[in-house]
């Protein structure tokens, strides 16, 4: 396991070292100038280990740090500088891609909300509760890099985005500061999405997705805004239903609004991801748990029939040269008899799909999304990666 931390290691914040060959019951050892301290970290990929707070029980001071596990051998020794903090206002997670614009995915502590009615802003509650922040943004690793689904795992993308963290409770809840938006009569969250990359530009950050973690305690259900490439900017061309483009830089990055105390046994941080991830103009991904389009825009992982009572096509699409068939049963869920929409067949035709009713699985986990809408999210996020 050759290692390297990602930045300090500071007693209550996230700390993180990347590596290879980390195996699931790695331990992080500290040898002090008092003695060994283990530190089991939150979250385990082979390239990176996650500890969501770093324990206060770590001396001050200097320390030599490696990697052990009952499975592997030890690590090499690395000297690092322990300290008493306060934890960063941005804290890289993982560096990804050694270039200028690698992809990011930008985790945010929000700091004020909008009502949902009138220009009124008011402080979000997550900036006094930097323990929940940084439980929520740990699920967000789990949920995005641990489960069944592998569409942020497949050949190692996971390795090569850049993951960071920002968390600034001085900052003001006003108009330019305020991330969420409560949508009116709902308990639904939004992001503002036209505040968001100026915002992150303020720290030094350009991402292309942003998770806005908020503690609204009347405004908990999430929602995601698709991104929106920039059209000027190099793209890679694909055939759907006619020519369009991935774009390879966002001019808006797509976002989701996480409540902080969300149910944790779901899928809600990478079903919002599905949406955010994709484009208001050349693909959006949508919801497939109700029978409504998306507005104006095309659509990637919905189709409709021209009434309930027609059959449902053979074939879904045509992407790239390549036929994906229509699922003619909506997986384990069935179509309710007034429905016209229809989606594209299952990668596990056993369970729901990710973007629709996962709650209605008995580990909502293990659901996967359709084979159509992975291929294109697949080829969607190699274009991104690719540009340089």
């Amino acid at each position: 396991m050759n290692i390297s931390p990602v930045g300090d290691p500071i007693h209550d914040d996230f700390y993180s070292v990347a590596g290879s060959g980390i195996p699931d019951d790695v331990v992080l050892e500290f040898n002090t100038s008092v003695g060994v301290v283990n530190v089991t970290p939150d979250f385990v990929r082979p390239h990176l280990a996650l500890v969501g707070r770093l324990p206060t029980s770590i001396p001050v001071g200097g320390a030599m740090l490696r990697l052990t596990s009952p499975t592997a051998s030890v690590s090499n020794l690395v000297s690092v500088t322990v300290s008493a903090g306060p934890p960063q206002p941005v804290r890289l997670l993982q560096a990804g891609d050694e270039k200028t614009r690698p992809y990011t995915i930008a985790f945010v502590a929000n700091p004020g909300i909008e009502a949902a009615v009138g220009a009124i802003f008011s402080t979000d509650p997550v900036l006094a509760n930097r323990p929940g922040y940084h439980n929520v943004v740990v699920h967000c690793f789990r949920n995005l890099f641990g489960i069944a689904e592998d569409i942020l795992r497949q050949n190692a993308v996971d390795t090569r985005i850049r993951l960071v963290s920002i968390f600034d409770a001085t900052r003001p809840a006003d108009p330019a500061n305020s991330l969420a938006h409560e949508v009116p009569q709902s308990n639904v969250m939004e992001t503002r999405r036209s505040v968001l990359a100026p915002f992150l530009a303020s720290f030094g950050v350009v991402a292309d997705i942003v998770l806005v973690i908020h503690g609204s305690t009347t405004h908990i259900r999430a929602s995601a805004w698709f991104t929106s490439d920039d059209p000027i900017l190099a793209g890679t061309a694909y055939t759907l239903d006619g020519p369009r483009t991935h774009g390879h830089f966002p001019r808006i990055p797509g976002s989701a609004a996480i409540y902080v105390f969300l149910d944790q046994s779901g899928l809600t941080v990478i079903h919002e991801f599905g949406h955010a991830a994709s484009d208001f103009n050349n693909g959006k991904v949508i919801d497939l748990y109700n029978d409504g389009g998306d507005g104006t825009g095309f659509l990637i992982n919905k189709r409709f029939r021209a009434t309930a009572g027609s059959a449902i096509p053979a074939d879904f699409a045509i992407y790239n040269g390549v036929t994906f068939p229509a699922d003619a049963v909506r997986d384990s869920l069935g179509y309710p008899g007034n429905w016209r929409s229809y989606q594209a067949t299952a990668i596990d035709g056993s369970r729901p799909n990710l973007m629709d009713n996962y709650w209605q699985n008995s580990d909502p986990q293990l659901c996967r999304l359709d084979e159509l809408t992975y291929a294109w999210l697949k080829d969607r996020l190699d274009a991104k990666l690719s540009r340089v």
